[in-house]
C-alpha cells in the first residue's frame, strides 16, 4: 500500500458522511411529520400543528444538515502533489 492510502481511506470516508447528510434531512422531515399528526390527533385538530411543524423542520433540518458536511469536510486533508523528478523534463 502507498504512504498516502490510509489518508486517502480516511477521506472517501468523510467525503461519504457528507454526502449522506441529506439523509438527516429526510429523518428529521419525517419525524416533524409524525409528531406533527399525533399533535393534531391529541389536541383534535386536522391539520395545524403538522403544517407547522413541516414548516419548522425545514430550516432545522438545513442547518443539521450544513454542519454535518462542513464538520466532515473539515477533517478531510488533502493529498500531497505529487512532483516528477526533474530528470524526466530534461533534454538529452
Amino acid at each position: 500500500m502507498k504512504d498516502g492510502a490510509p489518508k486517502r481511506i480516511k477521506n472517501l470516508g468523510l467525503a461519504a458522511i457528507a454526502g449522506q447528510a441529506g439523509c438527516a434531512t429526510l429523518i428529521i422531515v419525517f419525524a416533524a411529520l409524525f409528531i406533527g399528526l399525533w399533535f393534531d390527533s391529541q389536541f383534535g385538530l386536522r391539520g395545524p400543528c403538522t403544517f407547522g411543524m413541516l414548516i419548522f423542520s425545514i430550516p432545522f433540518s438545513l442547518f443539521v444538515m450544513l454542519k454535518i458536511a462542513i464538520s466532515a469536510i473539515e477533517r478531510i486533508q488533502p493529498q500531497p502533489v505529487r512532483t516528477r523528478p526533474e530528470s524526466l523534463f530534461e533534454e538529452e
